[in-house]
């Protein structure tokens, strides 16, 4: 790992449970990852808009994912002159985003995680805000931002929305904001462009699930297996982002609905139950592919997706069990065979 910029932030000896009354300077070390690939046109108006932050201790690690730029260069450079204390970590191969960001947290040692893009601007008072509900509230693991979009009050995301097929949405998206999403309030998710993680919560899930490769559903997946193992996903109104969205595959475009698809397939097929496919997913599915008119422009890549998904429950669930049972079977043969003859 390559060191740049200030010295990083001090690792403080403070509780993760501590309450919100506690002095910041006195909480635990907040860690900032932000995951880079050919980013080198956004990472520098990202690190100053950290170096602006009124917060204690904060240690920030740059992730490469082998870019094919001089991201790794400029991050360099942008952090030597905003004056803000990384360290950049270079990946040889391009792990997606869910690989990149276990990397980066991995290196870390904060308490509380925060995870952005290279293409977001923090707002002065970002790292207080988006880490103060896991202060007030021991169950709360995951934290995310009202986002809008770069130099407006357009609303980008306030909150995330789970349908009962897996779609997506967030709240409050393409909305001027007049105030509306102003409440701090719980989530389905919160989107990976900006949000923190509390590391209690990361190092027992297990981090990012990298089946998710190479984006998308990583953080819905996380959100909901945390949710599932009893801790709190809160939208956080305070912490406010700019964001310029889809940088590296233009939404909505043929390749972001390929990819967008195939990822919520698999993010059911972990996550549902029989219950979930036959009362959520089933007739929800075929109620937006009827009324819904944006599944037009996906409805090709849905039917890949399912057919992809099908072949990875195959492979990764049906097959392996059936190689375990015909092994079983042949051992249980072989140790009755070698009684009869004993």
């Amino acid at each position: 790992m390559v060191e740049t910029g200030l010295t990083s932030g001090r690792e403080s000896p403070g509780d993760a449970r501590q309450s919100a009354a506690t002095d910041f300077e006195a909480a635990p070390l907040v860690s900032v990852v932000i995951l880079m690939y050919n980013s080198a046109r956004y990472i520098g108006p990202c690190l100053r808009s950290l170096a602006r932050q009124d917060a204690g201790p904060l240690e920030i690690v740059i992730v490469d994912n082998a870019s094919a730029d001089d991201s790794l260069e400029a991050a360099g450079i942008a952090a030597r002159d905003a004056a803000a204390a990384a360290r950049l970590l270079p990946l040889r191969e391009n792990r997606g985003c869910a690989g990149g960001n276990n990397a980066g947290w991995c290196a870390s040692r904060g308490n509380f995680i925060v995870f952005l893009n290279p293409d977001t601007e923090a707002s002065r008072g970002f790292i207080r805000a988006i880490t103060a509900p896991m202060l007030d509230d021991s169950r709360t693991a995951v934290t995310g931002a009202r986002i809008y979009y770069p130099g407006t009050r357009i609303l980008q995301h306030a909150g995330g929305i789970i349908y009962p097929n897996a779609m997506t949405n967030h709240h409050g998206a393409g909305e001027e904001d007049t105030g509306g999403y102003g409440a701090r309030r719980d989530a389905d998710y919160v989107t990976g462009a900006g949000f923190a993680v509390r590391r209690a919560a990361l190092e027992m899930l297990g981090g990012f699930d990298e089946d998710y490769y190479p984006a998308y559903y990583e953080e819905t997946d996380l959100c909901t297996r945390a949710r599932r193992a009893g801790w709190r996903v809160i939208y956080t109104p305070d912490a406010v982002l700019y964001h310029h969205e889809s940088v590296s595959l233009i939404a909505n475009s043929p390749g972001f609905r390929r990819l967008y698809q195939r990822m919520r397939i698999l993010y059911c097929l972990k996550n549902f139950s029989a219950r979930d496919w036959l009362r959520g997913f089933l007739p929800f599915e075929l109620w937006w592919m009827r009324h819904e008119p944006a599944a037009r422009g996906h409805r090709r890549e849905q039917l890949r997706a399912y057919r992809e998904g099908f072949a990875w429950w195959l492979k990764t669930l049906v097959f392996p069990v059936r190689r375990r049972w015909n092994k079983l079977e042949k051992l249980k043969h072989g140790c009755s065979g070698n009684n009869n003859h004993g």
